[in-house]
Order: C-alpha cells, then sequence, then structure tokens
C-alpha cells in the first residue's frame, strides 16, 4: 500500500534533526513505521487515515513538541509525488540533482514571472514549480524563499534525484 510523504522545511543548521530521534517522534504521534530520506526533513510514513492537513499538523507539533522548531510541513501522496515527477518538464535533464521541485502548501493565486536575463527556467503548475538550474543552485536567486515571497505560499524544494527515491520508498 502506497504511503504518505512529508517535507519538513528549513531542517538543517540551527534547526538540524537527528533523523533516528524524527522517526521515533514521529512514530509516537501514530504515524506508523516513518522512514527517513538524507537529514533533510524528507519523511515516509503512514497516515492512518488522516487527511494531508492533519499530517502536516501532527508532524509540526510533534517536531514543536520535541525538539522546539516550528518548521513548515507540507504533505503528498505517493500518486501526488510521482505525478508532480512525471509533469516536471526538466526531470529528464542530465543534471537531476539541478533540476528542482518547489511544492507549494497551495496553488497560488498570482502568475509566476520569472526576470528576464537569468539562466534558470521554472514553470508553475498547480501546487508545484519545477525549476532547472543549467549554472547550478548555489548562486541563484530563484530558491523557494524568492517563490514564496512573490507567490504568497510556503514551500520546500526537493532535487529530482531525492523525488526518486521518495517514489520509490513510498511505493
Amino acid at each position: 500500500m502506497p504511503r504518505t510523504i512529508a517535507l519538513i522545511r528549513g531542517v538543517g543548521g540551527p534547526t538540524a534533526l537527528k533523523m533516528p530521534a524524527l522517526r521515533e517522534v514521529l512514530a509516537s504521534a501514530g504515524l506508523g513505521e516513518v522512514v527517513t530520506l538524507q537529514v533533510a526533513g524528507n519523511v515516509v510514513l503512514d497516515d492512518g487515515g488522516r487527511s494531508p492537513d492533519e499530517v502536516a499538523e501532527a508532524i509540526r507539533d510533534a517536531v514543536r513538541a520535541a525538539f522546539g522548531h516550528d518548521l513548515p510541513v507540507l504533505v503528498r501522496s505517493h500518486a501526488e509525488l510521482a505525478d508532480a515527477h512525471a509533469r516536471n518538464p526538466f526531470a529528464d535533464a542530465a543534471e537531476g540533482r539541478w533540476v528542482q521541485t518547489v511544492f507549494l502548501d497551495a496553488a497560488p493565486a498570482v502568475a509566476l514571472v520569472v526576470p528576464d536575463g537569468i539562466p534558470e527556467e521554472a514553470v508553475l503548475d498547480g501546487r508545484e514549480i519545477f525549476v532547472r538550474y543549467p549554472e547550478g543552485i548555489g548562486g541563484s536567486k530563484l530558491q523557494a524563499g524568492w517563490f514564496e515571497k512573490r507567490l504568497g505560499v510556503t514551500g520546500t524544494a526537493r532535487n529530482a534525484n531525492t523525488i526518486a527515491k521518495l517514489i520509490d520508498l513510498s511505493a
């Protein structure tokens, strides 16, 4: 049975979480067998019949209570994640680590306008923004925070390689 994917935004640096402790905390919150990928807030779990909003709230509350960090959480089903990956026009680019999907908490009410004269390409499609960084991500202005400010939504980005692994883990 496919599982649910939670993407915790802002994990790292001063808000770093130890993955074994995170798995234990989330399992104790009734989210079943919890698997994490990397140390960046990628979580695969059982939703226990809860809605995506209820899962996100349960994770956010558990992280706040256990670690003292109030971090946004975006939730997608296995089918939604696979669909987003299939819709990504850049997913087959050779530089998979430089292709990202910015997952949004809601579809923006405004259009995405990418500035002229930058090498990045970005496409807004529903609750996802697909971005290709042909010159690398580090120096780009088109980070999740840039999109959040302009579109009035909360988002978190994952590269194409990570998304493919999360799809496999949640199948």
